[in-house]
């Protein structure tokens, strides 16, 4: 990760979010932690460490007066997509120890994403969407899934890049441009939020 801690702040949804770009080798394994804030409030904290070809953290945000923790594991490949992601999804306030609420597998291939969802009371459901190839995959909050489009935007040609993001939550597929502003740093825009 780029940075052990990483405040990010946003006014009325739309603040800049500044991330570093990683054009090192990749060590041996790396760890980060990250806090997005909005005002006085926490919205997301999340725990996460990587190794050459694994993502995985923790991910603890509120939505409204509820929240929720997740926890990812994703394969990453050498152009920073992950064709398969695992999540774990649990009630901020549900033990550590309880089985999960939710369970999602996602495997990405070629334009395709397949989704297999398995919760406590209804089983297990399988859908296939269209997506755009190399997608990446994007967690709201999530600032370690973000860092793979800064790492896809360091490893390309110089300038602006679009990378297509699939996004975890509602299963769409977006665009994400970067905006080269100095050799270690980057804006990032996703829809209409910078």
């Amino acid at each position: 990760m780029a940075d052990p801690t990483v405040r990010l702040r946003a006014r009325a949804g739309l603040g800049p979010i500044l991330l570093l770009l990683l054009t090192g080798p990749l060590g041996a394994q790396e760890q980060g932690r990250f806090v997005v804030t909005k005002g006085a409030d926490t919205l997301a904290v999340e725990v996460a460490e990587r190794d050459t070809f694994e993502l995985r953290g923790t991910l603890t945000r509120r939505q409204g007066r509820a929240g929720e923790r997740v926890r990812y594991r994703a394969t990453v490949l050498e152009d920073e997509s992950a064709p398969l992601v695992d999540l774990s999804v649990w009630r901020i306030d549900d033990p550590e120890e309880s089985p999960a609420r939710q369970s999602v597998r996602v495997i990405f291939k070629d334009d395709s994403v397949a989704v297999d969802d398995v919760n406590r009371w209804g089983g297990i459901t399988t859908q296939v969407m269209g997506s755009e190839r190399a997608a990446i995959p994007y967690l709201a909050g999530s600032i370690a899934l973000l860092e793979l489009i800064t790492r896809r935007a360091a490893s390309g040609p110089a300038g602006d890049t679009i990378v297509p993001l699939f996004n975890l939550g509602d299963g769409q597929t977006v665009h994400g441009e970067v905006h080269r502003l100095a050799a270690d740093s980057v804006t990032l825009t996703i829809g209409s939020l910078e």
